[in-house]
């Protein structure tokens, strides 16, 4: 069989170079070392004590008392006993832009209500500070949808009460917002229980 001229060439040029990389054998020769047949033989006087270094950790540690540091975390309720009004901050309530209320919620909320007279009537009303949400609800619907939840679980914890449920968004502030102020945002995020006697 007869190979073209052109293959020929590429095939010593291939081969060629094979050769330059692995002259003759596959890998270069392995120096001998010597092999040990077992472990080295430890230095008679070095002791466990030499190797390992044990540090107090005390001076890398700094400890921190919570109460140094927290001056208010705030209150979740406001109770104002001449109007029967019981203010819920949602900051912590509720996540942000959300109107999922957390397992425990219905033992507080029992707690809270607990006073309120055998078969009251009782409105539940969610109100927002003025940031828009950003999200495809505004804060109207925002405020119904926590005044519902609320409403949910009062509905659950206490079946005597009589339920009016609405959300006023930010259209009633608690107080007037300040830019350089969040405290004032934070107070308008709320939902409000009142209750007759």
């Amino acid at each position: 069989m007869r190979i073209p001229a052109g293959v020929a060439v590429g095939m010593v040029v291939l081969l060629g170079t094979t050769a330059a990389v692995h002259p003759g054998h596959v890998g270069a020769p392995v120096e001998q070392t010597e092999t040990l047949d077992g472990p080295p033989e430890r230095p008679e006087d070095l002791k466990m004590d030499d190797a390992v270094h044990a540090y107090d950790a005390d001076p890398f540690i700094y400890r921190y008392e919570a109460q140094d540091f927290i001056e208010h975390l705030g209150d979740p309720t406001v109770e104002d006993a001449e109007e029967n009004l019981i203010s819920l901050s949602t900051d912590i309530l509720f996540r942000i832009n959300s109107w999922e209320l957390p397992d425990s919620a219905g033992d507080h909320l029992a707690e809270l209500v607990d006073e309120i007279p055998e078969s009251a009537e009782v409105q539940v009303t969610g109100h927002t500070d003025s940031v828009p949400t950003g999200e495809e609800f505004d804060n109207q619907e925002l405020s119904e949808r926590r005044a519902e939840a609320v409403a949910d679980v009062l509905s659950e914890e206490r079946p005597d009460l009589t339920l009016e449920v609405s959300g006023k968004g930010d259209t009633e502030p608690a107080v007037a917002e300040e830019e350089e102020d969040p405290a004032t945002y934070a107070a308008n995020r709320r939902v409000e229980i009142v209750y007759e006697d």
